[in-house]
């Protein structure tokens, strides 16, 4: 799917067919002796003179765009009814590589200046699409898959064992670095500049200077919230297409299926949303509730025209679902237990026609950010005042209590190794980095990320406390898989996965805003429930318990144990996987599983995260070995 191209050498047919899920549509645009390129699969090319721009994606500021445009130049040709790629190419012609912070979108694209010999590649910073590049000085390939560099036999696939020791402790990784050596993706809102010998990176979006929002009264932010949020949805469904939208009993996805609702409703069109709930009940969990369906029947209720679909979270087989998703991705899977619901829902989606899948993934980092650093930052900046009230707030408004605010306290002023040996003294240890990973202690010691990865324990908080917006922009970065997800789901089958929550413009906004907003009162994530009263149930936006996804995943668990037994014992005859994940704790925690009746918080650590993102990481490793032959 996307486009590809080539610099210094042709590329050929197959190359591009290599990348298309429909054959048919794959075909070469341009060829001129120092450059080739390719598109499918609804990918678009546009020309002028001796520039060549190639896109995969969606423009969502089109207006906008075409104002500047006219601005600049008031005999400019009229592109309202142009393709996305001329847009992007005027723009390029206007502004070079300027005009990548112009564009709002999903989108990926590349640019071929003749003239010049230089190619310019870069994505949006939403990481819904992907691109890649390979270059040996001389020579560039690059494609919006890392499938098709490998169509091309210059490409190795050489995995690198240093993004395996990141990713396999949850790090966040360099930002050009792969799975695979001298492979390069381009960073979310980043540029590539590629000339002969040389490779030059620059980045365009710094979110982290977007500057604070001071407004009059609270009511004000809680209606720049709906307004971006509300453009930041239309955007994203377009006339004619059929849509469909993740709905848990949550307050992201319920806000994403309301706007839509509301929007199409006003076209006369219907959305199907889709909640995954458990087949077999489970008993409620500490601050968590194990069954999302009835708070999602409640959003649906309120909207005539939403279809609502029950997808069991146990709807198909656990290895048969990495089965499928694996065909689809060049990365491993990063949540196995997820992957047979969101399977399922893709699937009937696919059956039922719809083009687009719209998510708030991101949510939890822009509209509904819990202002959970509001206390931190207080004691950081030594506001005794401040930090007395945010206390008291937690207190009365919170429902927190007076000993787990001092450990907050205690938390935000403390080192890190203070803090965990005083946990630890008290009998309230942290989990640490082995409980969430299963990477081999060897492995992990002669890897160069030891010490990091013990300090941070897969926890983004352990960097820091009190800076909430470094916090939230490192969350987003290290949600990059998400762009993979998203391009896996396109090929296997045929959604476009959309996420309103990610939208730049709100994402910019979301940061801008004060903290007390998303904490006023000691309310988490009080900014959303109070923009959107009267548009969600109250069930749901006074619900404080978070909903648990695949809470019956136990059951799909123990279903899969002989293949499990299997999956692990051929992940012995791996060197690599046999080097750098512990096999031997993995077998451990097979012959030691505690069964469907287990609650324990433990058996999540063990199983949902350590051993399951150690088998997605050795079913993906033994996949590139067999590949290499």
């Amino acid at each position: 799917m996307g486009f590809i191209g080539s610099c210094g050498r042709p590329l050929t047919a197959g190359a591009v067919a290599a990348l298309s899920v429909r054959p048919r549509t794959a075909r070469r645009v341009l060829h001129d002796g120092a450059f080739s390129g390719g598109v499918c699969d609804g990918s678009q090319c546009a020309r002028d003179g001796r520039t060549c721009l190639l896109f995969d994606g969606r423009l969502d500021n089109r207006d906008d765009i075409f104002r500047a445009l006219r601005q600049q130049d008031r005999h400019a040709p009229d592109l309202h009814e142009a393709e996305d790629a001329s847009l992007a190419l005027a723009a390029f012609a206007a502004w070079g590589p300027r005009s990548f912070d112009r564009l709002i979108g999903d989108y990926a694209l590349a640019v071929w200046e003749a003239g010049e010999r230089r190619v310019w590649l870069t994505t949006d910073p939403g990481a819904l699409r992907t691109l890649f590049f390979w270059s040996d000085g001389g020579h560039l390939l690059f494609a919006t898959e890392q499938r098709g560099l490998f169509a091309c036999p210059e490409v190795p696939r050489e995995l690198d064992r240093d993004q395996m020791a990141a990713w396999l402790c949850m790090l966040p990784r360099e930002p050009l670095r792969t799975f695979f050596r001298n492979v390069n993706r381009v960073p979310p809102g980043q540029s590539v500049c590629w000339t002969p010998g040389d490779v030059a990176l620059e980045r365009w979006w710094r979110p982290e200077d977007v500057p604070a929002l001071h407004l009059p009264r609270d009511e004000d932010y809680e209606e720049a919230l709906r307004e971006a949020f509300g453009e930041a949805v239309r955007a994203r469904m377009r006339p004619g297409e059929r849509i469909g939208s993740h709905l848990s009993g949550g307050l992201d996805s319920s806000s994403v299926t309301a706007f839509a609702a509301r929007e199409l409703a006003g076209q006369g069109r219907g959305l199907t949303a889709f909640t995954a709930a458990p087949r077999h009940p489970q008993p409620a969990s500490h601050n968590r509730f194990t069954d999302e369906w009835p708070h999602a029947a409640e959003v649906a209720a309120l909207y005539p025209n939403i279809e609502h679909v029950r997808i069991h979270n146990d709807a198909e087989p656990l290895l048969d679902a990495l089965d499928v998703r694996e065909l689809g991705s060049d990365w491993p899977v990063l949540n196995a237990s997820n992957t047979v619901w969101a399977t399922a829902i893709n699937r009937d989606a696919r059956r039922r026609g719809l083009d687009v899948m719209m998510q708030g993934a991101v949510g939890n980092l822009t509209i509904s950010y819990g202002g959970q650093e509001l206390l931190a930052e207080r004691l950081r900046n030594r506001d005794v005042p401040g930090s007395l009230r945010a206390m008291r707030d937690l207190r009365r408004g919170g429902g927190r209590s007076w000993p787990g605010i001092a450990g907050q306290v205690a938390d935000s002023l403390l080192p890190l190794g203070v803090r965990r040996r005083l946990r630890a003294a008290m009998g309230k240890s942290e989990p640490g980095l082995f409980d969430h990973s299963a990477i081999r202690p060897e492995f992990l010691r002669g890897s160069g990320v030891e010490e990091r990865a013990i300090a941070m324990a897969c926890n983004l908080r352990n960097l820091g406390y009190g800076d909430s917006r470094a916090l939230r922009l490192a969350g987003l970065d290290r949600g990059d898989h998400r762009g993979h997800a998203a391009m896996a789901t396109r090929r296997l089958f045929g959604l476009d996965v959309r996420d309103p929550t990610g939208d730049r413009r709100l994402v910019e906004l979301c940061l801008s805003i004060p903290d007390e907003q998303f904490a006023r009162g000691g309310v988490p994530r009080s900014l959303i429930r109070r923009a959107m009263r009267g548009i969600l149930p109250d069930v749901v936006l006074d619900e404080r318990r978070k909903g648990l996804q695949s809470a019956d995943w136990r059951v799909n668990f123990d279903a899969a144990l002989p293949g499990l037994r299997q999956e692990v014992a051929r992940l012995r005859n791996s060197p690599f996987a046999s080097e750098c994940l512990d096999l031997n704790r993995m077998e451990a925690l097979l012959d030691t599983w505690p069964g469907v009746t287990d609650s324990s918080p433990q058996s999540k650590y063990d199983y949902v995260l350590a051993f399951s993102r150690a088998l997605t990481a050795g079913r993906f490793i033994r996949r590139i070995e067999r590949g290499n032959g």
